[in-house]
């Protein structure tokens, strides 16, 4: 028995014009953004461990910031081929802001900075043909070079984001068990993001337009909530 491959699908060109316009909409909206993850500190009502965890894995999913950074940077990465190194450096981002955190009492202007800068960043490579090295036209130098300091520096702004983590930890919450669980939570809707980026690859004959589509709808759903 055989299985018939799925068919590429074809986007009409204009997707690639409302993208862009989309794009430059949704960037005066940024003075709305938040950052609230409402609905899960209820897990932690009992002040388990086990609860604790379960409050970190929910932590991401209802932070539509750090959801789209976890799915938007497995997406990227992946078309990067850098998808190893990617997770290493948000981890260590992640681990790191969030000690940093827990340590010292730090601004929160400058955690929300990052969050934002983090988001535009993201969603600018996600538009990108450059980050892409099936359709990139540069040399392998430079190409390398600017992959690597892709990679460095949102591993950098990962830092605000596990600062975030660490100021809304659950006050009934134990801070490892919930440490433990937004780890976990962050690197499966990375590899998600890793899952998608193939799927379109494979399955989608301008992937690209597709993934700049999914960077608005994104960004629009972090800014308009």
């Amino acid at each position: 028995m055989t299985i018939n491959k799925l068919p590429l699908i074809r986007l009409p060109a204009t997707a690639n014009k409302t993208a862009t316009f989309s794009l430059i909409t949704l960037f005066a909206l940024l003075p709305t953004l938040a950052f609230a993850h409402p609905g899960h500190d209820i897990l932690t009502s009992e002040g388990s461990f086990l609860s604790s965890v379960l409050s970190g894995l929910m932590h991401p999913l209802t932070g539509l910031d750090h959801l789209m950074l976890a799915l938007g940077m497995g997406v990227l990465f992946t078309q990067m081929n850098r998808f190893k190194k990617g997770l290493v450096s948000l981890s260590i981002g992640l681990m790191a802001g969030f000690a940093l955190s827990l340590s010292f009492n730090l601004n929160n202007l400058y955690i929300e900075g990052g969050i934002i800068l983090s988001i535009i960043l993201l969603t600018a490579a996600l538009m990108s043909r450059h980050f892409n090295p099936a359709l990139t036209e540069s040399s392998s130098t430079s190409v390398n070079k600017s992959y690597n300091l892709a990679i460095m520096g949102f591993g950098a702004l990962a830092m605000s984001h596990g600062a975030a983590h660490a100021l809304e930890v659950p006050a009934n919450s134990i801070t490892t068990g919930f440490f433990i669980g937004m780890i976990v939570s962050m690197i499966a809707l990375y590899s998600v993001g890793n899952a998608t980026a193939k799927y379109l690859s494979k399955h989608v004959e301008n992937s690209l337009i597709v993934q700049r589509l999914l960077a608005v709808v994104g960004l629009c759903a972090v800014l308009i909530r």
